[in-house]
């Protein structure tokens, strides 16, 4: 397809509510877009406005030189229907008040700061073309607690947590376990030790679900179609029984979604089977080039890219505690405060790891970050039963993972 052009309209109504110290606060802002894109013989124009003309905008980059070019889209079924998801949140000023309470309380013992915030976005996403329209309303309620305790040392512990909203998932009881367990962490981080020096270097480590899923987020950036280092296809990234799919269908992630930001209806994409990878994430554009589907696109206000949505990896067949009294020697590791790709090589800071000698968790330690190279992904020796859900960003858009606990080898420091 060389020629494609819709109309977008997206209104979004954002709610911040928080307790910071004592103090209270409620912010909302309000904001509707439009938008006009159309694709051209390989390029695409897109304009958006807040408040004035889009289409008067897009006369003016339309006088732009033109490169051309042979690319054409993906001639595809376009979504055309409506769908919403979520309902809001019942008295979003008492789960305020609940968190100010616990916040009190804890603050009678050793607790110096307790942050909550609450944050309800609600939008609407219209995109308008010849076949019709495709609608999407969509409620989340996005939470983060931050507590900072005091003992031998300041100990800092977080918690964010992103759910569709309904009254009956986001209410007092969540707010309550929230903060507690963002207390929990600060009173881990206030007891960790520092790495004894001589462990620094290659260890085994047994990665929990939220660290497993930052550093399948971080492979699943070499699974998009527009990497200029992508896997390649067919290739092997691991010698276990590893399989990874993208499953915007998930009701238990707030990424739920039916069509993407090009209009083009979701469906589950198996992106790696038996650790050999068989598809990348699509934009129209890239499924035309490599015969494959689309409906992984992000962007309303620029080219689409190509990402996950809920991206899975299948469990195994280990029991948690069976990982960790098998390893002999190693480190724990869980929670994650930033990952990245730095060259051949996933480098994740942990909220904190485990010592374990002899099958056993002994000590809370303080590492500044762990170290993965992609070919370490062949020591891959345990995959466990149980899986979790880890809310994310990724260029601003929510994403999210579910991952099991993993062992592999790597580097600590």
């Amino acid at each position: 397809m060389r020629e494609y052009s819709d109309r977008v309209s997206y209104v979004e109504d954002n709610s911040e509510l928080a307790y910071r110290d004592g103090n209270y606060e409620f912010n909302r802002s309000v904001v509707r877009v439009s938008a006009v894109r159309k694709f051209s013989n390989g390029q695409w124009f897109i304009t958006s406005c807040q408040g004035c003309n889009a289409d008067e905008l897009m006369k003016s980059i339309e006088l732009l030189p033109k490169s051309g070019g042979d690319v054409e889209l993906l001639d595809t079924e376009l979504y055309v229907g409506s769908v919403s998801l979520g309902k809001g949140v019942k008295e979003p000023t008492e789960l305020l008040r609940v968190a100010s309470e616990v916040c009190r309380e804890l603050r009678s013992s050793n607790v110096v700061r307790c942050e909550f915030i609450l944050n309800i976005r609600e939008y609407s996403k219209v995109i308008e073309r010849d076949v019709g329209e495709a609608r999407e309303r969509k409620v989340l309620a996005e939470i983060i607690v931050g507590v900072v305790s005091r003992g031998l040392r300041y100990g800092y512990g977080w918690v964010h947590n992103v759910l569709i909203a309904t009254p009956e998932n986001v209410n007092t009881a969540l707010v309550d376990k929230l903060v507690r367990d963002a207390y929990r962490k600060s009173l881990i981080s206030c007891r960790s030790k520092s790495l004894n020096p001589v462990e620094v270097g290659r260890q085994v480590l047994i990665l929990k679900p939220e660290v497993t899923a930052a550093l399948i987020h971080e492979i699943s950036h070499l699974l998009e179609a527009t990497s200029p280092n992508k896997l390649l296809l067919n290739s092997k990234i691991c010698n276990a029984d590893v399989n990874i799919y993208d499953n915007p269908h998930e009701v238990s992630s707030p990424t739920i979604r039916l069509f993407d930001d090009e209009g083009v209806p979701t469906s589950r994409r198996s992106l790696v089977e038996g650790c050999v990878v068989v598809d990348y994430h699509h934009i129209r554009l890239t499924a035309k080039e490599f015969g494959s589907k689309a409906g992984s696109a992000y962007g309303l206000y620029h080219p689409p890219i190509p990402f996950h949505t809920t991206l899975v990896m299948k469990e195994g067949d280990w029991r948690d505690d069976e990982i960790i009294s098998d390893s002999k020697k190693g480190f724990i590791v869980d929670g994650v405060v930033m990952a990245e790709t730095e060259g051949s090589y996933i480098r994740i800071v942990p909220e904190y790891a485990v010592y374990v000698e002899r099958g056993e968790p002994k000590d809370y330690v303080r590492v500044s970050s762990v170290k993965i190279p992609f070919k370490n992904l062949t020591t891959l020796s345990a995959i466990s039963r149980s899986k979790n859900l880890r809310v994310s960003y990724e260029k601003n858009y929510i994403v999210a993972e579910i991952a099991p606990t993993v062992r592999l080898e790597g580097y600590i420091e």
